[in-house]
């Protein structure tokens, strides 16, 4: 199933397809909508009409595999991250919620946050499903904003957006931060110590984080995600002049090509 209770008909006619074992490097999920393959980055909306905001699953809860949305490959497919010639999975265990992004959202490398004093990490924002339910890889789930945790990695920012799923049992419950920790106590703490600590299990040192290292709300976050929106749209116009974007018509619909160059 790949949507989850999606009022939007168009978002609901987008399928996933995969190519490729999933134990090798050849894996990958595609979207396609009637046949034609389009872009979950650049081609499935940031938000809807109801308020609520487009998750994308790239790691389900409960597993470890590094999947992500392949920003430098054509119409962009999910894959599993590949490190010195080996796929990636979390060594400091599995991921215990949902883990994705948010369409149409760019962390610009050359804008410097004024929370964390680094630059953006050159990809859509990471966001961080906290429902009971586990999503599958390429899964499109409606869900509110509640926070963000504000991330350096390796001298970059890498904001969290924390979020709940709109179908979830505790969706109606919860809107903010303090709603989060008086119906789910103890989860936000839970989720900074995992961001800081996962990369010891690598031999690296651990993650830090801006805002004084503490998560913040709803609002602000909103704001985060907007900025990030203004930069994903500044980039379209940037590759468009460069003639490294191409817009592919198909029916009455019209799907975006577009690959950045590797880091």
């Amino acid at each position: 199933v790949l949507q989850s209770r999606l009022k939007d008909p168009k978002i609901a006619q987008i399928v996933t397809v995969t190519e490729g074992d999933p134990s090798s490097r050849r894996f990958r999920v595609f979207y396609e909508m009637n046949g034609d393959r389009l872009s979950p980055w650049h081609d499935i909306p940031l938000m809807n009409e109801d308020g609520s905001y487009n998750f994308i699953t790239e790691i389900p809860k409960w597993t470890r595999k590094k999947y992500e949305i392949a920003t430098a490959e054509t119409m962009n497919p999910i894959k599993q991250d590949v490190k010195n010639g080996v796929l990636r999975e979390y060594k400091w265990g599995d991921m215990c919620w949902n883990y994705g992004a948010f369409p149409q959202t760019w962390e610009d490398p050359k804008h410097v946050s004024e929370e964390t004093g680094c630059p953006g990490d050159n990809d859509p924002v990471d966001v961080i499903e906290l429902g009971t339910r586990q999503r599958p890889v390429g899964a499109i789930t409606r869900v509110k904003i509640l926070g963000v945790i504000a991330m350096i990695d390796d001298n970059e920012t890498d904001w969290k957006i924390l979020a709940l799923a709109m179908d979830d049992d505790k969706a109606s419950m919860i809107n903010d931060l303090a709603d989060l920790d008086a119906h789910m106590p103890g989860v936000t703490d839970c989720l900074t110590h995992w961001l800081r600590m996962y990369k010891t299990s690598e031999g690296k040192g651990e993650n830090k984080f801006g805002c004084g290292s503490k998560p913040q709300g709803a609002a602000f976050a909103k704001r985060v995600v907007e900025e990030t929106h203004e930069h994903w749209k500044t980039l379209i116009v940037e590759q468009q002049k460069v003639g490294k974007m191409k817009k592919v018509a198909s029916g009455s619909n019209i799907f975006t090509e577009l690959a950045l160059d590797e880091a």
